[in-house]
């Protein structure tokens, strides 16, 4: 297997906007060994961030934290930090997969227990965030397929698993995409792992009522939250909560 040049031209490109490189070590990661020995691209030199190495850390010592009400299937570390360019005041972005039918119903049990904890980023935090978890993607198994473009590939290629690490090959085998248009070995694309079936019908009305009075909650305490994003996402199986646009601006700076 090759290294699609453009893919690797696209891919520095988009690193350099956040001012870190792809290294070889990476490429190795993404295309295989064999792919780079028999190439003529330049990598860049591997960075180095004190901050990523300590929240990355921080992140595992809190895994037991972050999985609570036994649903949880895999945690990565994404954003900011798994991507190398932290800074010492920045939150730490998670993704999180649960089963079928237990999204909100997970939400619910981790806003619960960190009303004594406080390590999940809130609304009240403002711009103290240092350290804190964000919960910006929560995935049920049936939707872990993301669209195909560079920022999802990105995102995916650096997520950086702390919880059931080969579980993210069977992220990746979903997303097919991946292989096809931006070349990933093979060996990533092969799951090892088994799949969980729809819960049964008392955890699918468990998960919508979860949804249905963490919806009321948000609107009583006028967290203007976007119903209509959210409904369709409940629908789907996932939650989210960073801004829609937030994907369109960074694909911007990069088509550029």
């Amino acid at each position: 297997m090759y290294i699609p040049k453009k893919v690797v031209v696209d891919l520095t490109k988009f690193r350099a906007l956040m001012g870190c490189n792809l290294t070889e070590e990476k490429a190795r990661y993404i295309w295989g060994k064999n792919s780079v020995k028999n190439s003529d691209i330049s990598f860049g030199k591997e960075q180095t961030n004190e901050y990523v190495d300590s929240k990355i850390e921080l992140a595992k010592k809190n895994v037991k934290f972050l999985c609570v009400g036994n649903v949880v299937k895999f945690i990565g570390v994404s954003g900011s930090v798994a991507a190398g360019f932290a800074k010492e005041e920045d939150d730490i972005d998670v993704f999180v997969v649960v089963k079928n039918d237990t999204a909100w119903i997970y939400r619910a049990l981790l806003v619960f227990k960190n009303i004594f904890h406080h390590r999940i980023r809130t609304k009240w935090d403002g711009e103290r965030v240092k350290d804190k978890f964000c919960l910006n993607l929560i995935c049920e198994e049936r939707d872990v397929v993301f669209e195909d473009d560079m920022f999802n590939f990105h995102e995916l290629m650096y997520l950086v698993p702390i919880f059931n690490e080969k579980y993210l090959n069977y992220v990746y085998s979903r997303n097919v995409w991946l292989r096809e248009i931006y070349g990933v070995k093979g060996e990533l694309m092969v799951n090892r792992v088994s799949v969980s079936k729809r819960m049964n019908v008392f955890f699918k009305i468990l998960n919508f009522k979860a949804f249905f009075f963490q919806l009321v909650f948000m609107i009583l305490s006028k967290h203007s939250p976007e119903i209509p994003r959210l409904k369709e996402n409940f629908k789907r199986g996932r939650i989210e909560f960073f801004p829609r646009d937030y994907k369109e601006k960074r694909m911007e700076s990069y088509l550029k």
